[in-house]
């Protein structure tokens, strides 16, 4: 399988289609029917006789660790494989390559399946998640995530976390997490 990283703007108009088929498939909804945030993704794609098998994109976030590390954040959406081609690690190699190719200290996503993750070495956030819109911060305790650290900082850091541990990052439209 080959892999391209292609900015949401660099997309053709078969990739778009491929890509929204994928996701549609999976989650019953395409990536650019939803929210605006979905304009600036990036998304990495396999690719195997020249056609899409497997997808994921991220978006740029910040996150703020126990009120004080503010660490830039690849928040992974969308990761999907073509039905027809699952089982065979199509997405275990995409990811692996995604987080081996990201220049950022974090990735996070909210997993439907927390047993893939950890399988990839993916850690599941303890402490709560809260959420800041304008003034205010919310709790928001219905969500769970999991994180991929990038850098030895955040490998440290993270090695040590608690419940007590927090989490905060800024609105966005639609899911929060």
């Amino acid at each position: 399988m080959q892999f391209e990283i292609i900015a949401v703007q660099d997309l053709n108009t078969q990739q778009q289609q491929q890509i929204a088929e994928l996701c549609f498939a999976a989650f019953d909804e395409d990536p650019w029917s939803q929210y605006t945030f979905m304009q600036t993704a990036v998304h990495i794609v396999g690719i195997l006789n020249d056609d899409i098998v497997s997808h994921a994109l991220w978006t740029d976030r910040i996150f703020i660790i126990n009120g004080n590390f503010n660490v830039k954040t690849a928040y992974i959406e969308y990761v999907t494989t073509d039905y027809k081609m699952r089982g065979k690690g199509l997405a275990s190699q995409l990811l692996r390559y995604l987080t081996d190719t990201l220049n950022y200290e974090l990735a996070a996503l909210q997993p439907e399946n927390e047993a893939f993750y950890k399988k990839l070495d993916w850690i599941s956030w303890l402490g709560d998640l809260y959420i800041k819109q304008d003034a205010s911060i919310c709790l928001t305790d219905d969500y769970q995530i999991m994180l991929f650290p990038l850098s030895s900082k955040l490998k440290d850091l993270l090695s040590h976390r608690s419940k007590e541990n927090t989490i905060c990052a800024d609105w966005r439209e639609g899911e929060l997490w």
